[in-house]
């Protein structure tokens, strides 16, 4: 046996098709757009937002003591950077460590999916004569070669087991040991860090880079 066809409303059926031209024309209207960098959202605000604040009064424009030039280092060399804010930092890029995801996980991180996450582990020391912070100074980053760089501010989603922004400012005098974390897409080949004396961003003049 076969049912009858049930005979739909001539009224709704306008108003359905009514409605399925302005949601299609409303689709045809929308503009495309497309992300500068898809793979790496950039965070909201950086990873760490409660850093003791920044000095209102910057230090000297001349450095204290002997600085080193920008250029490429190995892993275990120690510069000497000035920034623009005219602090003054002593600092040892210790070692990369990429991917880092399973020492990320010992705070509870995770990477966001197609993403890893890479650490940079370096000792620093405030060798100026403002107390502040080296986030609110320099940029921190890591370049996959032949790809974007991603600083601690756009790329940093997660805290490290011993995170620089545990840190609450630092004296002159104070030394720390501690790590830089931020995510880079999972394919990414393998890169170096920079660290930028501004903290507005990379100036590929004055970057001071490890690999």
């Amino acid at each position: 046996m076969t049912r009858p066809r049930r005979q739909g409303s001539t009224r709704l059926g306008a108003a359905l098709v009514a409605a399925a031209t302005l949601s299609l024309a409303a689709c045809v209207a929308m503009p495309a757009t497309t992300p500068d960098d898809p793979a790496i959202p950039a965070s909201a605000t950086p990873a760490f937002s409660n850093l003791a604040p920044a000095p209102t009064t910057n230090g000297p424009t001349q450095p204290p003591v002997p600085t080193t030039a920008p250029g490429e280092f190995s892993f275990g060399d120690t510069v000497t950077i000035h920034t623009d804010r005219g602090s003054t930092w002593e600092i040892t890029a210790l070692r990369s460590i990429d991917p880092a995801d399973g020492l990320a996980a010992m705070t509870g991180a995770m990477p966001r999916a197609g993403e890893r996450f890479v650490i940079l582990e370096l000792d620093i020391a405030n060798v100026g004569v403002i107390t502040t912070h080296p986030m609110h100074d320099m940029t921190f980053a890591y370049q996959p070669d032949g790809g974007p760089f991603t600083d601690q501010n756009s790329a940093s989603t997660a805290a490290a087991p011993n995170d620089l922004g545990y840190i609450w400012d630092f004296a002159p005098g104070d030394r720390h040991v501690a790590q830089v974390i931020v995510a880079v897409r999972e394919d990414d080949p393998t890169g170096s860090w920079v660290i930028s004396p501004s903290e507005s961003g990379i100036d590929a003049a004055t970057l001071y880079r490890w690999r």
